[in-house]
C-alpha cells in the first residue's frame, strides 16, 4: 500500500505564527512588521511544490527528513526576512530639486495612494521646483524631463494590489515665473494647492476620497479645474471679480459659489454673470459620489 502523504508545511506555519504572536505580545517584535507577511505569499507555492518533488523522488525516512529540511529552511528564511527587513511604516525623507533652465512652462504629476500633498508657488530663482517627501517603504520614483519640464513623483510599494503601508507626504514648491499644469492621481488624500502668484494652465485631480483646498491667482484664458472621485470636499479660492463656471455631478451634492448655494442629487451648475463672454476665467468640474464644493473670492489661505 502506498504510504500516506503528510505535509510538514502547515504545522510549521502554525508554529511560526505562534512564535511571531508571542514575540509581538512581549514587545520583542514590532507589530508593523506583520504586513511584510504579504510579501511572502509566493513562498507557500514554492514550499508545497518542493515537498511534492521530495516525496515523489524519495521514500521512507529519507523523504521525511528532506521534506522537513525544506520546511525548516523556509520558516527560518521567513523569520529572518521579518526580523531583518526595515519596518514598512518607518518614515524616510527625501529632498529633490531641478534647475529651471530656459523653461517657461512645466507640468507636475503626482501618483500616490494615501497621501498628504502641499503644492505652493515660490520665488525659487534658478530652481524649477523644490520638493520634500516623507514616505514609508521603498523610495519614490521621481522622473524629470529637462526639455519639456515634465516632473512626475510616484509613490512605490512592495506590496501586491497597490496596498499602502503608510501615509505619503509631499511638499513641493513650484517656480512662480513658470506656467504649470498640475495633475494628481491618489487613493485618499488631503491636498492643499496654494498658487495665487502662479500662472496655472490646468489642474486635474483623480482620487478616491479627498479634501481639496485650492487658492488660485488671475487666470490666463479659460483654465480647467477638474476633480473626479468618490467622497469629495472641495474649497476653491480665486481673486475677486474672476469669472467662473462650476459644474458638480454625482450623488448627493452641494455647490456654493460666492454665497449662492444649491443642494440636490444629480447635476448642479452655476455661471458667474460675465462668464459666457469672458476670455479669462476658471471652468470648475467636479464629479463624485458625494460632493461638497465651495468656490469663493476669499483671500489667500495659509
Amino acid at each position: 500500500m502506498q504510504p500516506r502523504y503528510r505535509s510538514f508545511f502547515w504545522p510549521a506555519v502554525l508554529i511560526l505564527a505562534g512564535l511571531v504572536a508571542l514575540l509581538v505580545n512581549v514587545g520583542a517584535f514590532p507589530v508593523d512588521r506583520l504586513i511584510l507577511l504579504i510579501n511572502l505569499w509566493p513562498l507557500i507555492l514554492i514550499v508545497v511544490g518542493l515537498e511534492i518533488i521530495v516525496r515523489r523522488g524519495l521514500h521512507g525516512t529519507a523523504a521525511d527528513i528532506a521534506a522537513a529540511l525544506v520546511v525548516i529552511l523556509a520558516v527560518v528564511g521567513a523569520a529572518g526576512y521579518l526580523a531583518l527587513n526595515p519596518a514598512p511604516t518607518a518614515t524616510n525623507k527625501l529632498d529633490v530639486s531641478a534647475p529651471v533652465g530656459a523653461l517657461h512652462q512645466a507640468s507636475l504629476e503626482v501618483d500616490a495612494g494615501s497621501a498628504t500633498i502641499d503644492v505652493s508657488g515660490s520665488d525659487l530663482g534658478a530652481l524649477l521646483y523644490r520638493a520634500h517627501i516623507e514616505y514609508p517603504g521603498p523610495k519614490p520614483d521621481i522622473t524629470f524631463d529637462g526639455s519639456t519640464g515634465a516632473l512626475r513623483i510616484s509613490q512605490n510599494t512592495n506590496f501586491p494590489f497597490g496596498i499602502s503601508t503608510g501615509r505619503f507626504s509631499l511638499s513641493v514648491q513650484l517656480n512662480q515665473d513658470v506656467s504649470w499644469n498640475v495633475s494628481e492621481n491618489t487613493g485618499a488624500s488631503r491636498d492643499r494647492i496654494n498658487l495665487p502668484h502662479v500662472k496655472v494652465s490646468a489642474i486635474a485631480v483623480n482620487t478616491g476620497a479627498s479634501s481639496e483646498e485650492m487658492t488660485l491667482g488671475q487666470p490666463n484664458g479659460i483654465v480647467p479645474v477638474e476633480i473626479n472621485g468618490g467622497a469629495l470636499t472641495v474649497h476653491i479660492h480665486r481673486p475677486g471679480g474672476t469669472e467662473v463656471s462650476a459644474r458638480v455631478s454625482g450623488g448627493a451634492d452641494s455647490l456654493t459659489v460666492d454665497g449662492h448655494g444649491q443642494h440636490g442629487i444629480g447635476d448642479l451648475t452655476y455661471d458667474s454673470s460675465g462668464f459666457s463672454g469672458a476670455s479669462d476665467g476658471y471652468r470648475v468640474t467636479v464629479n463624485g459620489g458625494a460632493c461638497t464644493v465651495t468656490v469663493d473670492a476669499a483671500k489667500q489661505s495659509g
